[in-house]
């Protein structure tokens, strides 16, 4: 049986007794892990996960895990999984609604430059697209019945294990991201500020010579680009700094000193 078939048959059996909240709910799961995997392939291991995003997604978090465990109750009552798959839905105390005047804390955001948030938007879309070739490469191995020494079988699912998790770091990266904009530094070359997205070059006081970075987040780093992190030596000796001004990279090998001889956008 489907996860679609499962759930069609699990919402038309509780119909009147459940929300219309936990039939989207069940429809949002179900999107998320492939309608068209067998409900006996689910593993505990994804259905934590899933449950972890819902938490970090935030908003009615209790009443979309409660749909989903008792959904998962089910399944275990009718033998269509081998699992107790309802105790890995972990519902945190911090769900329940907070008394009035007192704020959810706040997520913590991600700076990242325009180019590293429209490449993850692609990376996004690109794993997505793989779902349908990944179930149907699982499907055609699982037709060998015998899955202990299936190895075609096996690393199907390690590609989906590792596709799906990678789909739900981004998920969290892109949901949790403020763009940098790099334009909105503009002005006198001596007020422009040093910050994520922008191009700094840096006069080699010692040497002399010049090197350019790009500041980004350690997401994006990419030292054989020029990308560096905010958080690298450099990053955090020019960051908040302006045009002109002198400073101290604190390094394994040493102090080296600088000047920063051009901030761009």
């Amino acid at each position: 049986m489907t996860l679609t078939e499962a759930i069609t048959q699990y919402l038309s059996a509780v119909a009147s007794n459940i929300p219309s909240q936990a039939h989207q709910e069940l429809h949002r799961f179900g999107r998320s892990l492939g309608a068209d995997r067998e409900v006996t392939h689910l593993a505990p291991p994804e259905i934590a996960a899933y449950a972890e995003d819902v938490v970090r997604a935030g908003g009615d978090t209790a009443a979309r895990l409660t749909a989903l465990k008792d959904f998962l109750v089910y399944l275990k009552k009718r033998n269509l999984n081998e699992h107790s798959l309802a105790p890995h839905v972990k519902i945190p105390r911090s769900t329940v609604k907070a008394p009035t005047g007192q704020q959810r804390p706040s997520v913590e955001t991600i700076t990242m430059t325009a180019t590293g948030f429209e490449a993850l938007q692609v990376e996004l879309q690109e794993l997505k697209g793989q779902r349908g070739e990944i179930a149907e490469a699982i499907r055609a191995a699982a037709a060998d019945k015998d899955l202990r020494e299936n190895a075609p079988y096996h690393a199907a699912r390690e590609r989906q294990g590792a596709a799906e998790g990678r789909i739900r770091e981004i998920e969290d990266m892109l949901r949790r991201a403020v763009v940098a904009d790099a334009n909105g530094n503009n002005g006198p070359a001596r007020s422009r500020t040093v910050r994520v997205g922008m191009k700094v070059i840096l006069r080699d006081l010692t040497g002399n010579s010049d090197v350019t970075y790009t500041l980004v987040d350690s997401n994006e780093a990419d030292p054989s680009k020029g990308k560096i992190s905010t958080n690298s030596p450099v990053g955090k000796a020019v960051m908040g700094r302006s045009q002109g001004d002198e400073v101290v990279v604190v390094a394994p090998r040493g102090e080296r000193r600088y000047r920063i001889a051009k901030v761009e956008a």
